[in-house]
């Protein structure tokens, strides 16, 4: 068996998300894009169940080959999360891992009173006004999506997108609510992602504040890690820019002297 590249997709979005990434893959790597746990017409979430990062961690893990020898893990946004939680998992052979501003909101929230102002500021007022984001009543209805849409894009980005696209979204709105709650409640201590393996991680210098510590936070507890910041880029480069995003992964196979297919 080959090793595979699996790479989880983030919040409101789905597997097609790396197809421009996903290419000249190194000999030996395939690519693996599992859709997430809540994204299928099958496994549609009912708007009140919970779901946890260990569910999405159960539902990905399964999808890796028997006899797999190793496995990169890559991610954006909550799949950042959910990538680094399967890397602790001791039964996966972890080879690498590449992650474009990986969220956690939980592990940033203690310590707050030691950020920078600007990332402070978002952290508490997430925090202290749970209708913002974490009211379960009104969580993947459409004022919210409208808010989540809009920080992690751009002021009117949900007002400019199409009948069909909201549509899709508000059919996976509770679960996007879901992995939101589960960014700021579930994610470990910062020091419990230590890892013993090659590690890139990625931020858009235009990015969210907080977006910014907790990849600082990151590379701060695995020093070994590449940490590539792209010019004009924001949190949503990985979708809007693969061309500019892509390097970042070629350099990543790179530095395992890993070389594309013939």
């Amino acid at each position: 068996m080959s090793d595979v590249a699996l790479f989880v997709h983030s919040t409101g979005v789905g597997p097609f998300m790396w197809n421009k990434l996903l290419v000249d893959l190194p000999a030996g790597i395939a690519p693996l894009t599992p859709t997430n746990r809540g994204y299928s017409l099958p496994d549609l979430i009912p708007r009140g169940q919970a779901v946890s990062v260990a569910d999405e961690v159960a539902h990905l893990k399964a999808q890796i080959p028997a006899g797999t020898t190793g496995v990169h893990l890559g991610g954006h946004s909550y799949g950042g999360l959910v990538a680094l939680t399967l890397a602790l998992d001791p039964d996966v052979p972890l080879k690498s891992i590449w992650l474009y501003e990986p969220v956690l909101f939980g592990a940033l929230r203690p310590l707050v009173d030691s950020l920078p102002a600007d990332a402070a500021q978002q952290v508490r007022e997430f925090t202290e006004q749970p209708d913002r984001f974490l009211n379960a009543s009104t969580g993947g209805q459409d004022a919210w999506l409208e808010n989540f849409v809009d920080y992690w894009n751009q002021p009117g980005m949900w007002a400019s997108m199409s009948d069909k696209a909201k549509d899709m979204a508000r059919l996976v709105g509770w679960k996007m609510f879901q992995e939101v709650r589960m960014v700021f409640e579930e994610p470990l201590p910062f020091d419990a992602y230590r890892l013993q393996v090659p590690m890139t991680l990625v931020r858009g210098e235009r990015t969210q504040p907080p977006a910014r510590e907790m990849v600082r936070q990151l590379a701060a507890v695995n020093p070994h890690a590449r940490v590539v910041e792209l010019q004009g880029q924001g949190h949503m480069g990985v979708v809007g820019a693969p061309d500019a995003v892509r390097p970042t992964l070629q350099a990543h196979w790179a530095a395992q002297g890993l070389t594309p297919a013939a």
